[in-house]
């Protein structure tokens, strides 16, 4: 079996003296890289993230062009140097950071990685906000059958994750992303699976598609609303709802023929409330909204109307 181990210098990083409380020694040289892994994503270099790598790869790069706590992800375009584009190689890849005087630190390598033959990119993704979070839909390759997937995220300017979205290849071409946060924009692509386990090995990415994640769907209408005298006062209770992006509830009540107006706190908490500011002989209704956490938020559909009229002497909590 062949191998490739390509090393790499990078960041020349910058230092400066100060007085001040004794402290350790400071190692000579710099310290290395961590976290340093590798991953094949198509076939050779013909996509441009065709191998990501925490670190540098195969170039140096200037301190200058990296950011303090960021990952740099470079693709490594030598494959095609290799005898079949370095499929069916073994690559190994290690990272080393040389300070301003030329002092390597300690070389970083990444798993092994057997490249494998990558086949096409999944086809049709989609992707559709909804109000349990983004709906994503794909194909499999053509012909291709029995293949599982890897779903990736970013927001719309930023990098991909470097971590699928699910935790288990997914067998189906479809997938409810939850984790999303109302008023940012997602990409995402899917990517079919060619080997399980790390370091990942995938084909090509399918073409991305933006998701506009921001909460324009309201909660359902609140079900189950009773309301019951209690002493001089009405108690309502109602169903909780269950929207995983549910705020809470707004009591609505009317007199007689009267508006209907907004009372109790807002939002209510808590599927009940007690309402005190009510006359003996009133005929009342009542009626509840569900609202979520949107900015503003969004107030559901109200629910069906409870009516009741207030006992002139309460009956110790029994409905009239």
């Amino acid at each position: 079996m062949r191998r490739f181990a390509p090393l790499v210098a990078t960041a020349v990083l910058a230092s400066c003296g100060k007085t001040g409380p004794l402290r350790p020694p400071v190692p000579h040289g710099p310290l290395p890289p961590g976290q340093v892994a590798a991953r094949q994503i198509g076939a050779g270099a013909v996509d441009p993230e065709a191998f990501r790598v925490r670190g540098e790869v195969v170039v140096e790069v200037p301190a200058e062009a990296l950011t303090p706590g960021r990952r740099l992800v470079i693709a490594d375009t030598s494959l095609h140097s290799l005898g079949d584009g370095g499929i069916g190689w073994t690559l190994r890849y290690g990272v080393r950071v040389r300070d301003q005087h030329g002092r390597p630190s300690a070389l970083v390598a990444a798993l092994d990685l057997p490249t494998l033959t990558a086949g096409a990119a999944p086809r049709d993704l989609k992707g559709l906000a909804s109000a349990d979070g983004v709906r994503l839909s794909w194909a499999p390759p053509e012909g291709l059958k029995g293949a599982s997937f890897n779903l990736y995220r970013g927001l719309e300017d930023d990098v991909l994750a470097e971590q699928p979205l699910n935790v288990k290849p997914l067998a189906a071409g479809e997938y409810l992303d939850t984790t999303t946060e109302s008023g940012k924009r997602y990409r995402y692509v899917v990517r079919t699976v060619l080997a399980d386990g790390v370091p990942y090995r995938e084909g090509p990415s399918s073409g991305q598609v933006v998701v506009d994640a921001s909460d324009v769907f309201p909660p359902a209408a609140p079900k189950g609303l009773v309301a019951v005298q209690e002493g001089s006062a009405i108690r309502l209770l109602w169903d909780p709802s269950t929207e995983r992006d549910l705020d809470g509830y707004r009591v609505y009540r009317k007199v007689g023929d009267g508006e209907w107006t907004r009372i109790g706190p807002d939002p209510l908490r808590q599927p009940t409330y007690l309402d005190h500011d009510v006359t003996p002989g009133s005929a009342l209704a009542y009626r509840v909204t569900a609202i979520d956490r949107a900015t503003p938020p969004n107030e559901g559909a109200p629910s069906t109307e409870e009516s009741i009229r207030l006992a002139a002497e309460p009956s110790g909590g029994a409905r009239p």
